[in-house]
């Protein structure tokens, strides 16, 4: 039987079991790389570290590794494990599935070794200890996660097929992540009471065992560029090459610079669990919320291909930050209400972050086309390498400043095992702690989300445009034709 006969959409590259496969091995990689940032807070406070030596030592860690990532997105893009004597052997064919044949397994045993920190050691060794392996964790994420991303431009060249890819991938990480989230909020809190690292550890294996089939049953079908500016023998790119595609690309600027500013005050992340321990007193609170939003952040998650093509995809997401800032402001000023008030409107407001996560996958690769029409270069490692450095450099920055405005407010730092524990412990923080805590959870987000809204107000790449250029990079239609039915020359 031939891949039209077993695909319901005959003139799509992959095959449903290649997309099936592609799903399952993204899921596990990126619930890989949560297994770490999920716990990396409460795992670091559970240890009884001062919440200002951790915030410094995570600082110290982002700051290194922002050259790593952008070193890493030249490599991938000039080298190709498939040509080295040793790595061909398993690294098959493919321009960025070589790589991830070739690293997928290193961050799970990178996040293992990281959650096996000795508890009895003093502070100071594991402040060395969260450097080291947090640096190789860093590391080995970034030679993951980049050509992982990167690929979504050379699994296929054809527009409807890779939006279809997008907002699937998008809704599983929307199932998928509330329901991980719920689990292992449940195992750790005052309820069940498993260790932060048992579970860690375990959920590592898993998700290793979920990314590993991907190496053999999906491949790349978009690889080679066609209609460049200027045809070459061979791709070979200087670093100074990579960069002049990066500057071509205004619009990838501005999608960073939003997600910067968004993602630096987004304290509520690694904290929102001490919100719901201290403040509600119940770890679980924010996994009632979830499951309240649930089932509308699915369905909505589905039709996103819909919105985005009626509203546009920058209108969709900006319509969705908007939505998402002023629900963290009602939430904010909602404080002292019942919990189950504070539960319900938490989970009617949880539902534009759902959407979020769907939304923002639009953007990347309309961008990435941009600049490889404009430069006849595919520069989607160096791309992808940088939004990997701003995602995790400005999630550790948000992580660290969270964890100083707590240090500054008299924040009392335990050691202990599980929140089981702490609830024995009985431990109380005081009341300019938990009013840190609550500014940290809600005030601080919404003014990112407000403040990234009115950058990505200059963002002003069209679809349609971003379409016809996918289409003249893969040869589908001529140079001419595609310029010919450009909204304007770019």
């Amino acid at each position: 039987m031939t891949k039209k006969e077993t695909n319901k959409h005959p003139n799509w590259h992959m095959t449903a079991k290649e997309r099936k496969w592609y799903y399952i091995g993204d899921t596990g990689r990126m619930f890989g790389m949560q297994v770490l940032s999920n716990f990396l807070t409460v795992f670091l406070m559970f240890q009884g570290i001062n919440p200002a030596s951790v915030a410094t030592a995570v600082l110290i860690v982002k700051m290194i590794d922002a050259l790593d990532d952008v070193v890493f997105g030249f490599i991938i893009d000039r080298f190709n494990p498939s040509k080295s004597k040793i790595l061909s052997k398993f690294a098959g064919k493919g321009k960025y599935m070589p790589w991830y044949r070739t690293t997928f397994w290193t961050f799970p045993m990178a996040t293992i070794f990281f959650f096996l920190m000795p508890r009895g050691m003093k502070e100071s060794l594991k402040i060395v200890w969260l450097i080291v392996f947090y640096l190789i964790w860093d590391l080995t994420c970034t030679l993951s996660e980049v050509p992982m991303n990167s690929m979504v431009v050379t699994l296929t060249d054809i527009p409807e097929e890779r939006n279809h890819i997008l907002t699937v991938k998008g809704v599983i990480t929307v199932i998928a992540a509330v329901g991980i989230t719920i689990v292992w909020q449940f195992l750790i809190s005052e309820v069940v009471g498993f260790s932060i690292t048992s579970v860690a550890i375990v959920s590592s294996i898993i998700f290793l065992l979920m990314m590993a089939p991907m190496c053999t049953k999906v491949n790349e079908h978009n690889v080679e560029l066609k209609n460049v500016v200027k045809e070459s023998e061979e791709e070979k790119y200087s670093i100074k090459d990579m960069f002049k595609c990066v500057l071509t690309n205004k619009y990838i600027f501005i999608y960073f610079a939003s997600t910067l500013i968004s993602t630096i005050l987004s304290t509520q992340l690694t904290l929102q669990v001490f919100t719901a321990f201290y403040i509600f007193h119940d770890s679980n609170m924010y996994s009632y919320i979830m499951l309240i939003g649930f089932i509308p952040g699915i369905v909505l998650s589905a039709m996103c291909g819909k919105f985005a093509n009626k509203l546009g995809k920058r209108n969709l997401l900006l319509l969705i930050m908007g939505m998402g800032g002023t629900a963290m402001l009602i939430q904010h000023f909602l404080r002292g209400q019942s919990m189950m008030v504070f539960i319900i409107l938490g989970g009617v407001c949880a539902i534009p972050n759902a959407l979020s996560a769907v939304a923002r996958t639009y953007i990347a690769p309309d961008t990435i086309e941009y600049t490889r029409y404009k430069t006849g270069k595919d520069c989607s490692g160096i791309f992808y390498a940088l939004n990997s450095f701003i995602s995790k450099a400005t999630g550790g920055i948000a992580a660290s400043l969270g964890l100083f405005i707590l240090s500054l407010s008299g924040w009392k730092a335990v050691q202990v095992e599980s929140f089981a524990e702490l609830a024995k412990l009985g431990v109380v923080q005081n009341d300019q702690a938990l009013n840190a805590l609550w500014n940290c959870s809600y005030l601080l987000p919404a003014i990112g989300s407000f403040m990234s809204v009115v950058i990505l107000l200059l963002y002003n790449l069209k679809d349609k445009d971003a379409e016809l250029m996918a289409q003249c990079n893969s040869g589908t239609i001529t140079r001419e034709e595609c310029e010919s039915g450009l909204s304007r020359k770019y």
